[in-house]
């Protein structure tokens, strides 16, 4: 296996002046994870909706801009990070640094209310849902020590009827789906050559 170094991090201004870093000119996570193309088309558009007028570049709009860069580079960190930290494994080294190592501020809030209520707060403009979060939360076996405290302002019979219909939707779709080989037979199949 073939190792290499790489250093991560991100720009503290993804626009300087009058050049704008996007993609991996404005910041590297990981070689492994998957989000560089989104976040490189969501700096252009974000760049074309605080692209400057015919008064030129403005401070509040090149502020704005580093500020969405920096959250969402952010989140996107905290989401990788998770998969490392929330492991369970310790056969090396590296596994157990990323098993005790000081996740950021932002993550462990967010670890901490899911914990506590099973809650995970999200901006709605943030790349991963609330359906990635708690995916990776629950395959780390992070499991939420209570329930959310809306429960506890619902009647039974709504919280039933709520719950049935969960169950309804886990029980009837996988049903409707296809396996995973008619799904590749269909969406992948390679043509004759």
């Amino acid at each position: 296996m073939r190792s290499f170094k790489y250093n991560t991090g991100r720009r503290l201004k993804a626009w300087n002046k009058n050049c704008i870093a996007v993609g991996l000119s404005a910041g590297f996570l990981e070689p492994v994870e998957s989000t560089s193309i989104h976040l490189a088309m969501s700096s252009v558009l974000r760049l074309l909706r605080l692209f400057p007028g015919s008064e030129g570049i403005n401070d509040a709009n090149v502020n704005e801009f580093n500020q969405q860069a920096k959250e969402e580079m952010e989140v996107v960190r905290d989401f990788i990070v998770l998969h490392y930290h929330a492991t369970e494994r310790a056969d090396s080294p590296f596994w157990r640094y990323c098993k005790d190592m000081k996740v950021p501020d932002t993550l462990a809030h967010r670890m901490e209310l899911f914990k506590r209520s099973g809650s995970v707060p999200l901006n709605p403009s943030e790349l991963f849902k609330i359906d990635s979060w708690t995916q990776v939360l629950f395959g780390q076996r992070i499991m939420p020590t209570d329930h959310h405290p809306i429960v506890d302002e619902m009647r039974d019979e709504e919280l039933k009827t709520f719950l049935d219909g969960l169950a309804y939707v886990a029980k009837t779709v996988p049903e409707k789906m296809p396996t995973h080989q008619e799904f590749l037979n269909y969406y992948c199949k390679a043509k004759a050559m």
